[in-house]
């Protein structure tokens, strides 16, 4: 049987395995509809969400009228005590969509309380400072500058590039161990050598299957159904019989376009309210669809706080290698991006 999770929000809680929402007064039994719509409002705080993605995860895509949202927003805010005119849970934004207010408290059973304003899912590695580290020391000071802007609302995409052996994995580590910031997430991918084999976003799936696989791993399996269900069926192995069943009714088809669209929203809501960095290394074995992936999210200029790193090296005769050079030179031209390369300095 899957474990319940506690959402908690103002003076509210949401029982995932009883479907009751409680406050220090009473508890509330939700209807299926109702439950589903609190349920995603939880899962995307401060995001607006607009009618067509409502109806799409709610609704499961099926066809309804625009009166069928409003009533289940408006039932809603009644169970909440809610007014539409001066909310505390629930915004309209007019003809766009809604937003949750709020900040929501994630509790599993037997962990602490995690915050998920900002939904940090990804924990950074605690790495040490490096001698490797410090020999690149402007370097090092660029990441901070290039994280520095992120942190205020910007995006960067980072190609950093130089010879084997060099010490681009070890100014990576000291600039994580570096970083600090209140819900900081962070992803980060390793390419292998795989020829014309390799499966379209291998890196990307990997990692985050890895993290569906840790203890806060339900967090990112819930946000992946919302908003990514593609990718999620391709970690059928972290869910269970009952969630394999619910998601074969999401995916009638996959292909990479929606794929990459999906993936796209999903890294975005990463970096909605607090910096998301994602590292990929061993760029130059990459898989197209991976960088065609940064590639996009770079031209889609949201509003996310997305930091995206590429490290590789620039000599190899590979197909990767090829399709960063071209990322490059289209967004170095529009401004989207910048160089970082590592030499050995002279003694």
């Amino acid at each position: 049987m899957e474990q319940s999770i506690n959402y908690a929000f103002g003076s509210f809680r949401l029982d995932t395995g009883t479907q009751l929402l409680c406050n220090e007064e009473s508890c509330v039994n939700l209807t299926p509809k109702v439950y589903r719509l609190l349920l995603y409002f939880l899962l995307n705080p401060g995001r607006l969400i607009s009618h067509e993605e409502l109806f799409a995860s709610v609704w499961d895509g099926r066809i309804v009228d625009d009166s069928a949202l409003r009533l289940a927003v408006n039932s809603l805010r009644n169970v909440l005590h809610d007014e539409s005119k001066s909310p505390h849970f629930i915004a309209t934004v007019s003809k766009r969509g809604y937003r949750f207010l709020a900040e929501v408290i994630v509790k599993e059973p037997n962990q602490f309380p995690l915050v998920i304003e900002a939904f940090p899912l990804l924990y950074r590695p605690q790495a040490p400072a490096s001698s490797a580290g410090h020999e690149h020391s402007q370097e090092l000071a660029e990441l901070l500058e290039a994280f520095q802007q992120v942190s205020n609302g910007e995006q960067r995409l980072v190609f950093l590039h130089g010879e084997q052996s060099i010490g681009k994995t070890a100014l990576l580590n000291n600039f994580l161990a570096k970083v600090h910031h209140a819900g900081l997430a962070v992803l980060r991918a390793r390419c292998v050598q795989m020829g014309c084999t390799a499966e379209p976003f291998l890196p990307l799936l990997e990692a985050l299957e890895r993290h569906c696989s840790e203890t806060s791993g339900r967090l990112i399996i819930e946000r992946l159904n919302n908003v990514a269900p593609t990718w999620l069926y391709q970690m059928l192995n972290v869910l269970g019989p009952d969630e394999i069943a619910g998601l074969h009714l999401k995916v009638s088809h996959i292909n990479t376009g929606r794929m990459l669209r999906e993936g796209a929203d999903f890294f975005e809501t990463l970096g909605n309210n607090s910096p998301f960095i994602l590292i990929l290394d061993n760029s130059h074995w990459c898989d197209e669809f991976t960088l065609d992936l940064l590639n996009f999210l770079m031209f889609r200029c949201s509003a996310a706080k997305l930091l995206i790193i590429v490290s590789y090296r620039p000599c190899e005769d590979e197909p990767g290698a090829r399709r960063i050079e071209q990322m490059r030179t289209e967004l170095f031209s529009r401004g989207l991006c910048q160089e970082l390369p590592l030499q050995k300095r002279r003694s």
